[in-house]
């Protein structure tokens, strides 16, 4: 068996949290999209529902092949063809791996560690990540565990130590713009959550399968409310207008906190963490790829493929973009939710309807 390891309901939420929310942390590029003022704040609240859309056809699937992860199951309903939209998904992770670190490593070089080259984070960061995706699921579980409650207590404690500097009149008024704009928001953060596809490969891992739907709610629902605090935080501290011009815009929120005269530079603390998580987002990427390509070739073990996977994200990753612009360019939403929406919405949805036309599966779920 390719992998024995099981992890809990908590761990697998934590886990599936951290890569997603320590991303927003570092960039919010919700700023730059529509509706493009105050209500930001709102489109918030839209994600939740759209994240449903999109994971009812993950859910039904795995309710109906709950031995079987993503790669597995799309064999069995498309045969060769589900082979193929394998491979399109082991690249589609292999990418966005390379995307992740070359974000971690233009954002540390930019404004932590202006004199080291990119190339020594990306090295380090991924064999770290290589390490602990070999050490398996559980692994990834116990750290998860460890982590999360750290970020997510930091992020309480900036919100608070900022509190005094907000004016809740930036957020207002409502609804300027309609509700669209805010819902479509919505839709473009939903369509950065590649989780919910790592969700769906290593849900046979989870030790009750009574605990499923907990997962499917819980994890996206811890995410609205990250996501929300950041966003009404920076928003009540800068405005809308400066807010969407920052390149990093939580992380010049927290640069404003001073404890006292006695604790400054708070914001190395808030580096130092969001590195924690990246590692452990980076870490299930790797681990899901490798699982990907040794089920999809039907290979006995998925540990050997880790550094070779290493060896292709690194030089990827240093072609995909020369400097944040061009990174943030592709990540914006007139071009990024067009390229994850077909793997997030389309197939998943695809997947489902010729599972129940053929009846294949546990229809009865």
């Amino acid at each position: 068996m390719l992998e024995g390891g099981k992890i809990s309901a908590k761990q697998m939420i934590l886990l599936l949290f951290i890569g997603r929310a320590i991303t927003w942390i570092a960039f919010l590029s919700i700023f730059v999209m529509p509706p493009g003022n105050q209500d930001i704040w709102l489109s918030c609240l839209t994600t939740f529902p759209v994240y449903l859309l999109a994971a009812f056809p993950f859910y039904f699937l795995a309710k109906r092949f709950p031995n079987q992860t993503f790669f597995e199951y799309t064999d069995t309903i498309l045969g060769k063809g589900g082979k193929l939209i394998g491979i399109l998904y082991i690249l589609f992770f292999i990418h966005n791996s390379a995307l992740s670190i070359s974000h971690f490593s233009e954002f540390l070089t930019t404004v932590v560690m202006v004199l080291t080259p990119p190339l020594f984070f990306r090295i380090t960061l991924l064999l770290l990540a290589a390490y602990a995706a070999y050490k398996g699921i559980e692994n990834l579980g116990r750290l998860s565990e460890l982590i999360a409650p750290i970020i997510m207590f930091t992020l309480l404690i900036v919100v608070l130590s900022l509190i005094k500097d907000m004016d809740p009149k930036e957020l207002s008024p409502f609804l300027e713009s309609g509700f669209f704009p805010s819902f479509f928001s919505g839709l473009y953060l939903v369509s950065t959550m590649i989780e919910i596809i790592a969700m769906a490969v290593i849900l046979p891992f989870l030790n009750d399968r009574s605990k499923l739907k907990t997962v499917y709610l819980l994890f996206p629902l811890l995410l609205e409310v990250f996501i929300f605090m950041l966003t009404t935080t920076v928003i009540a501290l800068f405005g809308d207008d400066l807010a969407k011009n920052l390149t990093y815009p939580f992380y010049n929120a927290v640069r404003l906190i001073q404890l006292g005269n006695f604790v400054e530079r708070v914001e190395s603390i808030h580096v130092a963490f969001w590195i924690l998580g990246l590692f452990i987002k980076l870490s299930l990427y790797l681990y899901v790829t490798a699982l990907g390509i040794s089920q999809v070739f039907q290979l006995k073990a998925y540990k050997p493929l880790l550094l070779p996977l290493v060896s292709i994200i690194i030089p990827m990753s240093t072609m995909l973009g020369k400097n944040i612009i061009e990174l943030k360019e592709f990540n914006s939403f007139e071009i990024y939710p067009w390229y994850t929406m077909p793997f997030i919405f389309i197939i998943p949805l695809f997947l489902l309807l010729t599972a129940i036309v053929r009846k294949q599966g546990d229809y009865r779920s």
